[in-house]
């Protein structure tokens, strides 16, 4: 059962160890159109001057939609974890311009593709999350053997031709760029030089040099022709999949 986006948040009770991904799905992704020009509403009412503005200034349709859903339901999620109005949370940049939250204690991250929009709110630590539309007809062999580590260029190769190898591209894809995200310095992160052991859904550990610590990695199923992936910077964290949805009415 989805939760439902409202205007006075309710309490959201979040675990010291797990990680919630909240799934928000608009257009072709899932969302009727009365119930996405609903949640986009509800989303843009949480939004500061200056988001109000920065979306202003994206291109009309998708980018400023999936920005809006993106960046006031965060607000609303945050406000609720945390106990205040969802314009109230106070966000500022860390040292590699990630976004956090001022007061500290909740990590989040946020992503979006054609439609789906994905934000990830943890109290275990720092996490990144990614999510990619899959083209079935990307030159992913190529464009692989050009930025990825060698074994997932192996792995890549090694696929069928067509669906399934596009399939594992975007499998790797995402867990790279949900660890660059979670590390804070995004694709600036050199993407050759770690694999992602993009084999099944299990968590993997991942070690990206120049870092101390490791990150750890696992794919989620997120449907409606996506894939997704998670990384924390804690082992073992529970994982949990939930739908946002407007205001039940």
């Amino acid at each position: 059962m989805p939760t439902y986006l409202s205007g006075p948040n309710p309490p959201l009770r979040l675990e010291p160890d797990e990680v919630q991904v909240w799934r928000i799905a608009l257009e072709d992704a899932g969302l009727p159109g009365d119930a996405r020009v609903e949640l986009l509403a509800e989303a843009y009412a949480y939004l500061t001057a200056e988001e109000r503005e920065r979306a202003a200034r994206m291109r009309a349709g998708a980018p400023r939609d999936e920005f809006v859903a993106g960046r006031g339901c965060l607000r609303w999620l945050l406000g609720a974890v945390v106990g205040v109005r969802p314009e109230c949370v106070e966000l500022e940049l860390g040292p590699h311009g990630k976004p956090e939250l001022a007061a500290g204690g909740v990590w989040f991250n946020v992503a979006h593709s054609r439609g789906m929009v994905l934000i990830a709110v943890s109290r275990a630590g720092e996490v990144g999350v990614d999510v990619e539309w899959v083209d079935a007809a990307i030159e992913a062999r190529e464009i692989a053997e050009g930025s990825f580590h060698p074994l997932d260029v192996a792995r890549i190769a090694g696929a069928a031709a067509g669906s399934e190898r596009a399939a594992e591209f975007y499998r790797c894809w995402t867990r790279k760029e949900a660890v660059a995200k979670a590390d804070g310095r995004g694709l600036t992160l050199a993407l050759a030089g770690f694999a992602t052991g993009a084999d099944d859904m299990s968590e993997q550990t991942v070690e990206v040099p120049g870092v101390p610590e490791p990150f750890f990695v696992r794919g989620i199923e997120v449907g409606s022709g996506h894939l997704g992936a998670l990384a924390a910077t804690r082992a073992g964290v529970a994982v949990r999949l939930m739908d946002l949805a407007p205001a039940k009415g």
